[in-house]
């Protein structure tokens, strides 16, 4: 039994699925390929399947990935070819192999970030969080809310582009399997502040990287 790695991006439209939703829609294309997938023993037999980091409802990203297992061997191509017409449009499949990090090794990831507005009021929304020693928020689980201190936590935050109606920048935010910080924490913050559209930015996660900020392709 060999377990396979599908990475994949996840654009468009296909950004309105939660992860539930995308959960679904693998399992069906999975069933749709006709591929040898592994499924488990007992009452409920359900196809192996594991996400390497679950993205937040709304956000683009060239860099997901999920496990599943293969009763027999073949090769990337194989599994690809067999997956194509299986998918919404916005999840474009990359690559199928072995997997070749654990999802524990997962320490950041790297977004960029657009929000939109009045040139003046996003610039000063960098001015603002570079001259801030600490930016509070409230962070809200399942199970508690409490506040952190944001700025201590997000690393190399830098504009990449800045134009009359928006501005776009990267930046380093928390991520993996025991701590995620979501970069609309920062936003929410920009909005309370300067009174800027959060819903109107878009957000990308380009990388994830490890604790050496290493590249996990």
């Amino acid at each position: 039994m060999n377990t396979v790695r599908i990475k994949f991006k996840k654009t468009g439209l296909s950004i309105f699925f939660s992860h539930l939703d995308l959960q679904k829609v693998m399992q069906r294309a999975l069933k749709m390929s006709g591929l040898p997938v592994w499924y488990s023993k007992g009452f409920n037999p359900h196809i192996y399947m594991t996400f390497t980091l679950p993205l937040s409802l709304g956000h683009e990203s060239l860099c997901e990935s999920f496990d599943f297992r293969l009763e027999e061997e073949m090769t990337e191509a194989e599994i690809l070819k067999a997956m194509e017409g299986t998918l919404p449009d916005g999840i474009i499949l990359t690559a199928a192999g072995a997997p070749d990090y654990d999802a524990s090794q997962i320490k950041y990831a790297l977004y960029k970030i657009t929000v939109f507005g009045e040139k003046s009021l996003l610039e000063n929304c960098i001015m603002d969080y570079n001259a801030s020693e600490e930016i509070i928020v409230t962070k809200t689980s399942k199970k508690k809310s409490k506040d952190i201190n944001i700025k201590a936590e997000i690393r190399n935050l830098t504009v990449v582009d800045s134009r009359e109606d928006s501005l776009t920048f990267t930046a380093l935010f928390p991520a993996g399997t025991t701590y995620n910080l979501n970069p609309s924490l920062l936003l929410e913050y920009f909005g309370e502040r300067f009174g800027i559209d959060v819903n109107a930015s878009d957000i990308l996660r380009v990388n994830l990287l490890d604790e050496n900020l290493e590249i996990l392709q």
